[in-house]
């Protein structure tokens, strides 16, 4: 389960089915069983009410490549009632990016951060994240870091899978564990690194209680 203005943490490693996942929940991948539901909106029952309600980024672009970042905002922007091009330039803006860039010349962490500010723009409920830093410098990282706190400040909830799990120490709230495409483990951060201190000292009782918890430590 998500809740709004909270971050998710999604970790396991390559192959652990983190991206499947994603697609499932987003809607771009017939599900194999289970539901996915927001605010009562059933994927399967209402898909494009659903839709509405959340953003997903990754690394498949669908956008129209020969227009502009901002004809293509006018022009999917209609399919969602709540799209508003204010915020849209808003978001641009923080994310550097021209709106009169065409698609196909955007690089790879320039069009993962034109599908952030599009989805932003039509006011989602949840995000849902797919290694959304991949293609970024660290300087903009850093400064895309700072960027999700602003989001969940607005009452949005992001579920983020990231490589980069050093990103994520601050930042989540809840991490989520898959191994071999199922969850193993679902809880707060706080909750998993006291488990983990916990185990630590019952494996070498002169283990420093103070060590600092690392989201990675969970893989190992």
């Amino acid at each position: 389960m998500l809740e709004s203005g909270y971050l998710a943490a999604l970790i396991g490693p390559n192959g652990s089915g983190k991206t499947t996942l994603f697609r499932c929940i987003s809607g771009t991948a017939r599900r194999m069983q289970g539901e996915a539901v927001i605010d009562g909106i059933s994927l399967s029952q209402n898909p494009a009410a659903y839709k509405e309600k959340i953003g997903y980024i990754s690394e498949n672009l669908s956008f129209f490549q020969e227009q502009s970042i901002l004809e293509n905002g006018q022009n999917l922007g209609i399919y969602f009632p709540e799209w508003s091009l204010e915020d849209y330039y808003f978001w641009l803006d923080k994310m550097e990016l021209a709106p009169s860039r065409k698609v196909y010349q955007l690089s790879k962490g320039e069009a993962m951060k034109m599908q952030f500010c599009f989805a932003l723009a039509h006011q989602p409920r949840f995000l849902f994240l797919d290694e959304p830093m991949a293609g970024f410098d660290p300087v903009f990282r850093r400064d895309f870091l700072a960027i999700l706190k602003d989001v969940l400040e607005k009452d949005i909830g992001i579920l983020l899978s990231t490589h980069i799990t050093e990103d994520l120490d601050k930042l989540a709230d809840y991490v989520l564990v898959l191994k071999n495409g199922r969850l193993i483990r679902n809880d707060t951060k706080e909750s998993l690194e006291d488990q983990y201190r916990r185990s630590a000292r019952e494996k070498n009782p002169d283990a420093d209680p103070f060590k600092r918890f690392h989201i990675k430590d969970l893989l190992s």
